[in-house]
Formats: structure tokens, sequence, C-alpha cells
């Protein structure tokens, strides 16, 4: 009796929370990115002899400890909708130990009852894998596009962000395929624990390979062949080199647009961006909202940094709020300005991926009271296009805050031929939290996704240089005011990668190997239940 109960104990909770923690833990404070490859694994003993109702409970406790876990930051800008992101998206990890369990059933030979080894096991464990891989992948896709522009963050593959010479595959198949291999991995797991754990209990000697688990090392290693190479190349021809400022400003969001605290923004910037000046670079770039002001229509601003930009002879990039102030319904954006050396604008960019709650309320006309869940008084419109920037001959695109977690908006600025990509961001919303370096780790594979360096400029954190292969060059000391001055060398091959130019043609493969697979689960448990 006692057996059993702790038996329900440790499969309906201990098991689920573990995978939710080990997955946490994998990410971004504690970066034990090790923990990616097994983190499935509790979840999957948990659920492999319950119904799917069960399966899908089991699921959703391993997503709430893991969401609750990673980002619970955002309490800082909503605490209800925290919670309510948090139930929301456990319920993908429901979903997704729902379908391991119908995958798990309907591939025929080994089930968890029989003692059986060999080939045909280790193939049928090995499709197992692979179809569960690929179910998991189509879910992560959804959590990104649904509800509200999705919540493309902390992927399964984001674990390994900072394997350089692993995730270069990412150029072809995107983030997901990174994900993909983590998962194949994690299945694979469980069963070779699984069968050592029954030939312990059969006191079977004689110990026999596991051979699903070489093929899932042999992946690993074909990933490493194919990205060793490309981080580390032989023979590097020169390469064309910019010169680049970055400046952090570390403007607590409580301060960033209260009237008093305008004489002490625009000074930080000032100086800060004349600390760099010694070093003759050839741009500067400020973060997201750097000007309190829209600055295209304040006085102090706009004097501030065209001075600035004749000053240094360098073009100067800064995130504001931009405004329609000539239109019959004045309209408001969340953008940023190029600033040419001679003190004229240049381009000018609109955010398009807006962030629901925090920079607009979604249904806000149909529910009022849904304003109630964010901090903000109005709304940004969307941007509608995907400019390119000119600084001299170099062109460069630019994504504002979390845009640089999207993988298919993000490869529509690289398709337009530029040398590199600049982020400008805020994460002040969440002051110290961890929420600032898993930003920067998701971000990491958008340079590897489209071979291009992204230039980073925070205002509180994490302001960086990432070369073409995801590998972070410099960076600033986050929660702080500094500056950063790096010479970027501009990748010499200006090809563009499998991802930018056919987006997410594996996940579309993987799509649709997991609608035949639900659909012939499905018809054989509705066959076996008609036979009863």
């Amino acid at each position: 009796m006692r057996s059993a109960a702790v038996k329900l104990l440790v499969g309906r909770w201990l098991l689920p929370v573990a995978t939710g923690a080990l997955l946490a833990f994998a990410l971004p404070p504690y970066n034990s990115g090790e923990l990616g490859w097994f983190s499935l694994v509790p979840l999957l003993f948990a659920v492999e002899d319950c119904r799917l109702e069960e399966a899908f409970r089991r699921g959703y406790i391993a997503g709430l400890v893991f969401f609750g876990m990673t980002i619970w930051w955002i309490y800082h800008v909503t605490a209800a909708g925290t919670v309510g992101l948090i139930a929301f998206l456990a319920l993908y990890f429901g979903v997704g130990a729902l379908m391991f369990v119908m995958v798990n059933s309907l591939i025929p030979g080994l089930t968890n009852s029989e003692n059986q080894f060999g080939a045909g096991a280790a193939i049928r464990n090995v499709l197992v894998a692979a179809v569960g891989s690929a179910g998991w992948v189509t879910l992560e896709w959804l959590r990104g596009k649904l509800l509200f522009g999705g919540f493309p963050w902390n992927f399964l593959g984001v674990t390994q962000w900072r394997a350089g010479p692993l995730i270069q595959f990412a150029s072809v198949t995107g983030v997901y395929g990174v994900s993909a291999l983590v998962c194949f991995v994690n299945v694979v797991l469980y069963f070779t624990i699984r069968r050592f754990i029954v030939q312990v209990r059969t006191r079977d000697r004689q110990w026999r390979l596991s051979w699903e688990f070489y093929v899932a090392m042999s992946l690993i290693c074909l990933a490493f062949w194919h990205g060793v190479p490309q981080v580390f190349p032989h023979n590097e021809a020169k390469q064309r080199i910019v010169r680049l400022a970055l400046v952090q400003g570390d403007i607590p969001q409580t301060l960033k647009f209260e009237p008093e605290q305008k004489p002490m923004i625009l000074e930080r910037y000032r100086t800060l961006t004349e600390a760099v000046m010694a070093a003759r670079p050839e741009m500067i770039v400020w973060p997201e909202t750097a000007t309190p002001d829209a600055l295209r229509y304040d006085r102090e601003s706009f004097e501030l940094v065209t001075n600035l930009a004749v000053k240094s002879g360098a073009y100067l990039f800064t995130g504001t709020v931009d405004i329609t102030a000539y239109s019959t319904n004045a309209e408001a954006f969340n953008g940023a300005i190029l600033v040419r050396p001679d003190g004229s604008l240049g381009e000018i960019y609109h955010k398009v991926h807006l962030v629901p709650f925090g920079e607009y309320v979604p249904l806000g006309k149909i529910f009022p009271f849904m304003k109630w869940l964010t901090p903000i008084d109005g709304s940004f419109e969307r941007g509608r296009d995907f400019t390119v920037f000119h600084a001299g001959e170099l062109r460069f695109g630019a994504v504002i805050c979390f845009e640089d977690t999207v993988p298919d908006l993000y490869r529509h600025f690289v398709q337009r031929d530029v040398d590199f990509m600049v982020n400008v961001t805020n994460d002040a919303w969440f002051k110290t939290s961890p929420a600032a370096e898993m930003h920067l780790a998701n971000a990491v594979f958008r340079a590897v996704e489209s071979h291009r360096p992204l230039v980073r400029a925070s205002n509180n954190g994490m302001t960086c240089v990432i070369n073409e292969h995801g590998i972070i060059r410099a960076r600033c000391a986050p929660f702080g005011k500094g500056s950063l001055n790096f010479d970027l060398p501009l990748p010499n091959d200006h090809s563009q990668t499998f991802y930018t130019q056919h987006g997410d043609v594996f996940v579309g493969g993987c799509a649709a190997v997991s609608v035949v697979a639900i659909g012939l689960a499905a018809f054989r448990r509705n066959r076996l239940q008609s036979r009863v």
C-alpha cells in the first residue's frame, strides 16, 4: 500500500517537477546546458504507463515548474499577466507529454511490459524518438506563433546557446533543429536507461548494445563535424572591419519617461558617447527609447543627438519613440533612427512585432478592462516595413527589443542583403532579473541562423557583439552604465543561409510527421476500443 503511494507521488509529482527544474537550470542564469540533454527523461518515465489525460496532467505540472522558474520576472510588468501566461504556456508541455504516450503506443514492437532487445527494438525506439522530437518541435513553433503573436522564448534548443560548434546547423533548420536534436537524445536516453533497468531487474547477465544510443551520439558528432570548421576556420581571408561604439545608459524604467529626469538622461548619454569618441568609431549605437521624448519633435533631444553625430564624425543609431505628428490621427511607434555624420536624419524603422501588454493592449477596443493588466497608458502602432539602413557603404537591419527572439521575422531583414544586424533593447523593465541574459541566449541563434553578426545595445544589459557563428566577442558589464568599443569583422561570405532563404521548412516537415502520427494513433486507438 505504502509502495503504491510512493510510486504515485514520484510519478505524479516528483518526476514532472524534476523535468521542469532541470530544464530551467539548463538556461540562464545557471547555464548548465548539459542538463538539457536529459531534462525530459524524468517526465518520460512519469508518463510511460499513463492514460492520455493523466499524461497531459503530469506534463502540465512540468510546464508550470519550468515556466514558473524562467519567466517569473514578468511580474515586474504585470502580476496577473504572469500567472495567466505561465498557466497557458504549461499547456504545451501537457500536450507534448500526451503526444509521447500516443507515439509510444502507436509503433508496435517493444511494449512497457516486454523484455525485447536487438536491432528491431532499437529501430522502433529510434522511430519513436524521431516522431516524438518532430511533435515537440511543432509545439515549439506553435508556441512562437499563437496567442497575440506568440512567445518564442527559451525553446529546448536554447539550452545549448553557449555550444557554438554544435549549433551551426541552425543555419539550415533554425533553432528548431537544435531543439529536435536535444529532444531526440532525451527520448533515446529514456529508452537506454529503461533497458538497463529491465536488465537489472531480470538479472540478465548478457549485456547488449544500445544501438539507439549510438545513433543519438552519432548525430551529435555530425553536428560538431559540421560546426567546428565554421567556428574555427583554417584559412581566414582578410575581412572588412567596422569600428563600433555601443552605449549602455542604465536608466531605471521608473525614471525613463519622467519629465524631471530628462536633463539627467540626456547628460548621461552625452557623457558616455563623448567617452567613446577617442576610438574614432564609424558608428555609435544607443539602446531602445534612449531619448525620453520623440527625437524628431523634441528640440533638446534632436540637438543633442545631431550635435554628437557631427562632433564624432560617426553615424549615430538610436532607439526612440516616433510619432506621425502631422497625420489626422497621430500614431506613436517604437522606433529607431539613424543620424548621419553631417547631422541629417537617415532611415527610420518602426517596430513590427509588438509585445502584448507591454507595447499594446490586445483586444483593448473590444475589452477595455484588458488595460488593467498592463502598466502602459496607451498603445504603439505596428510598423509595416523591414527597413534597411545605409551607413556609407554599409547596409544593416535593425530589430527592437524582443524582435531578435522571433526567427521568421528576423530573417526577413537579412533577406534584404544586409552586412550585419543591430538590436536595440531595454530590459530594464525586468530590473536585474535573468531576463536580460535569457534574451541574449535566444538572440544568439539569430546570428547563427542568418550567418550575420548581431550588435546589441541595451539600456541595462546585455550590451554585446555576437559574431556570425553565435559567439559573443565582447560585452559590457550588465546592470550598470558603460560603453564598449569594438572592431567588428564582417563575414566575407555574403551568401544567404538556407534558413534565411526558405524559413521553417524543417518545421513544416516535423508538422507533417506529427499530423500523420497523431492521425494514425487516434485511428488505432479507436479501432482497439471498438473491439472491446
